[in-house]
């Protein structure tokens, strides 16, 4: 099963990385693409990841999907998830809160061997912070409803 990860891992980064030269700043156009990275409780792990923002059009709101590996407690979990944010930034200090959910679905690979897919929701609460002159950052905390990765807490940089 280890294989499977791995070959999703490598798939999925090969689809994402060509897409992010394609687009500007989030603050420019609503788009943007963001590596994570943070830790996380229950199970214990180092978590990576990148994400997608979109969202110009709709105003305060974005829909970010993003996956996140976690590495650690015994285990190799992979969270596709698909949030739904709404956003208070103030845009010429590039800072500000935001906040959401979205659906969740996480593959436990267990280092003894047996994999296990599971289904939640994620709630998010953010804040974008001003620590680069041309990258958005956050750092954000998310916490689970399901049987999924219970709490991480990510920073993440935009590009």
């Amino acid at each position: 099963m280890r294989r499977i990860t791995i070959a999703w891992t490598v798939i999925v980064t090969v689809f994402f990385l060509p897409l992010a030269n394609g687009f500007a700043q989030e603050g420019h156009s609503g788009l943007g693409f963001g590596l994570r990275a943070g830790l996380g409780l229950d199970p214990d792990q180092f978590a990576l990841g990148g994400q997608f923002s979109l969202g110009k059009k709709l105003g305060i709101a974005r829909v970010v999907p993003s996956i996140d590996l976690g590495f650690g407690d015994n285990l190799t979990t992979v969270a596709f998830n698909t949030d739904f944010l709404l956003r208070l930034i103030v845009e010429d200090a590039n800072f500000g809160f935001y906040g959401g959910a979205g659906p969740t679905v996480a593959l436990f690979d267990f280092n003894r061997g047996g994999s296990d897919w599971k289904v939640g929701l994620s709630v998010v609460a953010g804040t974008q912070l001003p620590l680069f002159r041309n990258r958005a950052t956050n750092l954000e905390a998310r916490c689970s409803i399901g049987n999924i990765p219970d709490f991480r807490l990510l920073f993440v940089v935009v590009f």
